[in-house]
């Protein structure tokens, strides 16, 4: 039961629903925070080609409730097209 509590992340869809508002204004600052250094440039898959499409990396994003009640959100690239 205690390690339920303790390793409990949710992928951000799921934990929107969890959540709720303070849920999505972390995951907003985690990606404006990406955003502001330059880590990552927004763009509409539309507006890519087909190999521009098939080489981008997807981003995860996983929130979890801190013992403090603060909302952390990770992100990771799922590196495995550079493999």
């Amino acid at each position: 039961m205690m390690l339920h509590h303790t390793m409990t992340q949710y992928h951000v869809n799921c934990g929107l629903k969890v959540f709720g508002e303070k849920g999505e204004a972390a995951a907003l600052a985690e990606l404006q925070q990406l955003h502001v250094h330059d880590v990552i440039e927004p763009m509409q898959a539309h507006e890519l080609s087909e190999e521009e499409n098939a080489d981008a990396l997807q981003y995860q994003m996983f929130l979890k409730q801190k013992q403090t009640g603060i909302i952390k959100v990770r992100g990771c690239a799922d590196g495995q097209k550079q493999n």
